[in-house]
């Protein structure tokens, strides 16, 4: 007798799992590196096709093509902020306007997003830090922003940062993270990227005991490199208990959870 299973993929697990990191009425803050606003559109897509309003903003600014093409609502004041959540449209950006001589929008104060109520159906997405493009990070001071409202946690770092040089080239604020693992680090390996994902000074920097957190090692499209992301995702669940995931937001993939 033969039997049958079945294998969803890696794209039809990514359309299965994603949306359930996401209950309808809450606050979700994308921190980290590796394609958060690719993250934030992709997402917003996913729940929008699912009959959820969606909200994005940002506490620090985002640039306009990653949003082109978006509806984008500004608001100056809490009122103005409130008026555009309650809106019919599916996916809109709240920003507070263009900033002065850059292709960017500035965000909103995390205060403002805490006062905001949320309807039952509406989720409300938000950037809280930049990383100039690089895969990895390591916060600075005043970052990142986060919402104190938020139901959880999204840190995300780019798995092309594996396995390579923790130098400028793919790690912002690399002499910090260089501190926090020791200076005798010299890559970006499985252990130190969970090291820095249960750091609260690394990528838990800004967590509430309130809030929920999760590892997502983003461009899981890249074969090199899933194989030191799993082991890293591995590490931080049996060392720390933090969940994450593997997955490539660009492809719309999963590949792997702490949990396998």
């Amino acid at each position: 007798m033969y039997y049958t299973f079945d294998v969803q993929t890696a794209a039809q697990r990514f359309q299965d799992e994603i949306p359930r990191w996401f209950a309808p009425g809450a606050v979700y803050t994308f921190v980290g590196a590796g394609g958060k606003s690719t993250a934030l559109r992709r997402v917003a897509s996913l729940l929008a096709d699912r009959g959820v309003r969606v909200r994005l903003t940002t506490t620090t600014r985002v640039g306009m093509a990653e949003f082109r093409g978006w509806t984008v609502q500004t608001v100056r004041n809490l009122a103005e902020a409130q008026q555009a959540v309650d809106g019919p449209e599916r996916v809109k950006l709240l920003a507070a306007g263009p900033v002065q001589g850059q292709e960017k929008y500035a965000g909103v104060a995390a205060g403002m997003v805490d006062a905001i109520r949320l309807q039952a159906d509406i989720v409300l997405l938000v950037e809280g830090d930049g990383s100039r493009r690089l895969p990895a990070k390591v916060p600075r001071e005043h970052e990142p922003v986060v919402p104190s409202g938020s139901r959880a946690v999204l840190a995300f770092v780019g798995a092309s940062a594996l396995d390579e040089p923790l130098d400028e080239l793919h790690c912002y604020n690399h002499e910090r993270a260089l501190a926090l693992l020791g200076r005798t680090v010299s890559s970006l390996g499985a252990a130190e990227m969970a090291a820095l994902a249960a750091h609260h000074h690394g990528l838990r920097k800004g967590l509430l005991p309130s809030m929920t957190f999760r590892l997502v090692i983003n461009q899981g499209d890249l074969p090199a490199k899933r194989a030191t992301a799993l082991l890293a995702l591995r590490l931080a669940w049996e060392r720390d208990g933090v969940e994450g995931a593997l997955a490539s937001f660009q492809e719309g993939e999963l590949y792997g959870t702490s949990r396998d």
